[in-house]
């Protein structure tokens, strides 16, 4: 495995009381399978921190592969070459997870936002999207709804999964919360 800082990470675990024998470190395609379920490092792209460190430890986002179902999880990222290869190697996958907030021109490496979102659902192969990274508090440019409602505008198409926070997704019946419909300046 390649390490991407002078400790692996799993030594922040460790100082934290972690065993050892509990700490998984994986690199991008690695995968290790717990209980049947296949969980699968991919590719993602973002800065890191540690301290004064930066960019030197590994973001990645997630497939999980079942026996009958595939999740995809972008997690914090900006647009990357890899998503294709993703879809390729792992998917179709039933639900994607990506996140849609805290976007602004500026941020275009480490955030996707919407549009870029509607794309990376498309090139993991994807069926039913549920955004993440959206609607809870203010850390863009824009108001809280505003990632929701553009979402919609890009890809009117996409069978969209938008529950409440805490609430239940069924891919097989995904639908907007009628929450978010009345958000405030409406989707």
């Amino acid at each position: 495995m390649q390490r991407f800082g002078a400790a692996p990470e799993g030594a922040h675990l460790e100082s934290w009381g972690v065993p050892p024998e509990r700490i998984t470190e994986l690199d991008w395609w690695d995968e290790v399978e717990v209980d049947g379920l296949r969980l699968v490092s991919t590719p993602a792209r973002h800065f890191s921190a540690r301290g004064v460190e930066r960019n030197r430890t590994l973001w990645c986002s997630w497939a999980f592969v079942g026996p009958a179902h595939r999740l995809w999880f972008s997690g914090d990222t900006g647009p990357f070459a890899q998503a294709s290869e993703i879809g390729e190697r792992l998917g179709p996958f039933d639900l994607t997870m990506i996140e849609i907030g805290a976007w602004h021109e500026a941020w275009g490496t480490i955030h996707l936002g919407p549009d870029e979102a509607a794309r990376m659902h498309s090139q993991v192969r994807g069926r039913v999207v549920l955004p993440v990274h959206w609607g809870t508090f203010a850390l863009a440019l824009h108001a809280w709804y505003q990632p929701i409602q553009r979402l919609r505008e890009v890809a009117p198409e996409l069978a969209i999964a938008a529950p409440l926070p805490g609430g239940f997704v069924d891919p097989d019946q995904p639908g907007i919360d009628p929450f978010w419909l009345r958000a405030r300046g409406g989707v």
